[in-house]
């Protein structure tokens, strides 16, 4: 549960209906939420080269920060869990005081060190933001898997009516994980992320400053710039009002969906 970072490679897959693919690197943040690292050049809450912000991750309106609004989530979905165990967030940082997290993942532990499950925090352009449980037993293959209806808008090359099939590996030295889109005739989009640990250290957060410049940014642009090729092919896509009642569960929920408009 120490603080590291997972230097990663992220890929993205798409198999119809037209198939494309892209690849690019990142850096994730790995921290226990009840021992945030205290190092120079990572802020907490406070601007920074790179810096973790409570208002990033789910806000139920809960003192306490992440760690609070986490079990007060999970106690409205009715999920069971011990009051001391241990949370694991892996997540992009903030840049320069920037932050787009498409996707950062919650893993809970005893205290005894026990896996219990995961739960992923999923983020729209819009900064919409929907969590989903995965849970199961990955003592044999260590790896979590659950199949959810998505009931988000991600992309508007996805249905909100598709699912998502979760693949979620343990944290270790190696950390891999994979979210793929399905809908009623199979897999539509395969996306994974696979990563290995790195110390946490002042002098690496400096180098990966120069690594991965404008991280955040970076990620953003990489999302746009595929669905720009995607809408110039002509791939069919759907505006995000249109299916308002399957969008469900959403949290910072947008104007889309809030407004009485048609």
């Amino acid at each position: 549960m120490s603080a590291c970072l997972y230097e990663c490679e992220v890929m993205h897959r798409r198999l119809k209906p037209q198939q494309k693919r892209f690849d690019y690197r990142i850096f994730m943040l790995s921290v226990d939420l009840d021992d945030l690292p205290k190092l120079p050049f990572l802020g907490l809450n406070r601007f920074n080269l790179f810096a973790l912000n409570d208002r990033d991750h789910i806000d139920l309106g809960e003192p306490g920060g992440i760690r609070a609004n986490l079990f007060a989530w999970m106690a409205e979905q009715k999920i069971d869990c011990p009051a001391d165990a241990r949370v694991q967030l892996i997540t992009l940082p903030r840049v320069l005081g920037y932050a787009f997290n498409p996707v950062s993942f919650y893993y809970l532990r005893r205290r005894d060190g026990q896996a219990l499950f995961a739960i992923a925090e999923v983020c729209n352009t819009y900064h919409e933001m929907k969590l989903y449980l995965v849970d199961g037993d990955p003592s044999e293959s260590g790896v979590w898997q659950r199949q959810v209806q998505k009931e988000f808008y991600v992309s508007p090359f996805s249905d909100v009516e598709d699912s998502f099939h979760f693949k979620l590996g343990l944290p270790s030295e190696n950390w891999a994980v994979q979210i793929d889109n399905l809908d009623q005739e199979g897999v539509t989009l395969l996306s994974s992320i696979r990563g290995k640990a790195k110390a946490l250290t002042s002098k690496r957060l400096i180098s990966y400053g120069f690594k991965y410049p404008l991280l955040s940014l970076k990620v953003i642009f990489m999302i746009h710039w595929q669905a720009l090729k995607l809408w110039i092919r002509k791939v069919p896509h759907s505006a995000k009002k249109a299916k308002k009642a399957s969008q469900n569960g959403v949290l910072r929920p947008h104007s889309s969906l809030t407004s009485t408009d048609d």
